[in-house]
């Protein structure tokens, strides 16, 4: 089986033939006798031991410190993987994965590049050295374990290629790891701010953003403090922190809502543009009670719904109010706001309707899934509140968006076979739900998602446009953060762009100074929660 010399012409660094064109072709050496030479680190660093580089444990990828552009390329790899026999580890192709499964004892793909499957036995042998290649010829992709081809697929010539090593509580060694064809440097980075830091400030982990700007132009950052772990259950405070400068610097985290033992969450603001008051729905549990036990009807009591507000720019907060005898049904027993933003109309017969994005476990009828998506509204400035339509089962989590002609768009978490993003569109201010539809377009993994009005098309700046933004993880899992435009309403999404390849988990848009556009979300495992920022220039570059 080990026939490395079969496949060596693959790394002639003289030219790389392809479509009938010669095209003039580069070599770089990554790693090198176990050396770091041209990498990028997501996670913890790689260490030299003994001829390779090393690294272990979770969510740490080492990238190559060039991408492969269009054309031909050869991807060499020379590793050990070590602790095989009860982990996974995977060489990372555009955010897709080529990998070794110790526990069944194959290798699988995963991700969008070749779909999730299994393929057989593997041919590594743990803590045994061997060579992986990838090699683009045309628009055909073929990976090979030591010179023998084990799966081939399509990978277009035009795509440029982001490749990268990545141990699953494994431990890799890599002693070389070089590539040749068009190599070109990667996209930089977007410029990024910390908000919120897990293990600081008494917390354990920081969860749940969400993210508005007030009347007067200040940011406001929602998150949960989570006191002893990183559950969705116990000691849970609400935080805010505040920004007067588009998002460059940021207040102390002042506490909206600690009570106690007891968990404080789902932040769902919305700014009041008639009145200037900041609006804060949020959820409410004790402590103890878990969801399954409040999904089961064990619990000692179920969630449920507050709502506080702040008239002085977000620097201090009323008594969190009680509106669940309002907003919820008493056979409902699970309950979240948002989590994101919510949104006020500004047209049609229902301008200025504070409407509320919730879901709800619905446990009238055993035989059904019991999650459903559902609405809320003030159209008194917050003084009452009052339930509104609720969506089909297998919706979870969304988020709102006013459609033009006075319509509004819900889009869902879904729990559906498809793996893709629910909808549904109301045109009477979300007292009714048109069809849920499963958008091809949004293939995401089941996770939170938000979405956001940039632009009308009678707006002049930018010009005469419609612009819907809507953001999500990828995959595989929560990594590969992407926002899409549509310019329809919502029917199409031409665009999409990569935000942050590695894990990024829950998020939501919010419209920034200077035509900016910024994006809060858990980054990196739950590490920090972050505000990215980016330009309309660079969102619609491509």
């Amino acid at each position: 089986m080990r026939t490395p010399l079969r496949y060596w012409y693959w790394l002639i660094p003289l030219a790389v033939v392809w479509t009938g064109v010669v095209v003039a072709a580069e070599e770089s050496q990554f790693v090198a006798k176990g050396t770091a030479r041209d990498t990028r680190v997501l996670g913890q660093e790689w260490v030299t031991q003994q001829g390779a580089l090393v690294c272990s444990g979770k969510g740490n990828v080492l990238y190559a410190g060039k991408q492969c552009g269009p054309g031909d390329f050869q991807i060499h790899v020379r590793l050990t993987i070590d602790g095989l026999n009860k982990s996974a580890a995977s060489v990372v192709i555009n955010g897709s994965h080529f990998g070794f499964e110790g526990n069944r004892g194959t290798m699988f793909t995963e991700g969008a590049l070749f779909g999730s499957r299994d393929l057989g036995a593997p041919v590594v042998n743990t803590g045994e050295l061997f060579t992986f290649t990838a090699r683009r010829r045309g628009d055909s992709l073929t990976i090979a374990i030591d010179g023998e081809p084990v799966l081939q697929g399509k990978l277009p010539t035009a795509h440029g290629v982001e490749v990268g090593l990545r141990p699953w509580r494994s431990t890799m060694r890599v002693v070389e790891f070089t590539a040749v064809g068009s190599l070109v440097a990667p996209p930089r980075p977007l410029p990024h701010v910390e908000v919120f830091r897990s293990g600081t400030g008494n917390y354990h982990t920081y969860r749940i953003p969400a993210i508005v700007t007030t009347r007067q132009g200040t940011l406001l950052a929602f998150a949960e403090g989570r006191k002893t772990g990183r559950g969705d259950a116990g000691n849970i405070d609400l935080l805010v922190r505040r920004s007067m400068d588009g998002g460059d610097t940021w207040s102390n985290p002042a506490v909206v809502w600690d009570d106690g033992p007891n968990t404080c969450g789902n932040p769902c603001p919305v700014v009041d543009l008639d009145t200037g008051k900041i609006w804060l729905l949020m959820t409410w549990n004790l402590g103890s009670d878990h969801e399954r036990q409040i999904m089961a009807g064990t619990s000692q009591d179920v969630r449920h719904v507050y709502v506080t507000q702040s008239s002085d720019d977000g620097r201090s907060w009323a008594a969190p109010r009680k509106i669940s005898d309002q907003v919820r049904k008493p056979h409902w027993r699970w309950y979240a706001t948002g989590p994101g933003n919510a949104i006020q109309l500004t047209s049609g017969p229902h301008r200025g309707r504070l409407l509320i994005p919730a879901n709800h476990s619905d446990h009238a009828d055993p035989a059904r899934h019991p999650y459903r998506s559902h609405v809320f509204w003030s159209d008194d400035h917050g003084i009452s509140w009052q339930l509104g339509g609720i969506q089909e089962e297998r919706t979870n989590e969304s988020a709102l968006v006013e459609l033009a002609g006075g319509r509004v768009l819900q889009s869902m978490r879904s729990y559906h076979e498809k793996g893709l993003r629910a909808g549904s569109v109301s045109d009477d201010g979300g007292k009714t739900w048109g069809k849920v539809v499963l958008d091809e377009a949004l293939k995401t993994p089941v996770c939170q998602a938000n979405v956001l009005r940039y632009s009308w098309p009678d707006e002049k700046t930018p010009p005469g446009r419609s612009r819907v933004l809507f953001c999500s993880p990828t995959g595989p899992g929560r990594t590969h953060l992407t926002v899409w435009v549509s310019y329809d309403e919502g029917r199409h999404w031409p665009i999409r762009r990569l935000i942050h390849a590695g894990g990024s988990a829950y998020s939501n848009l919010v419209r920034l100074p200077g035509r900016r556009i910024g994006v809060l979300y858990e980054k990196d495992g739950y590490r920090t929660i972050e505000l990215a920022s980016f330009t309309l220039e660079w969102l619609e570059a491509d």
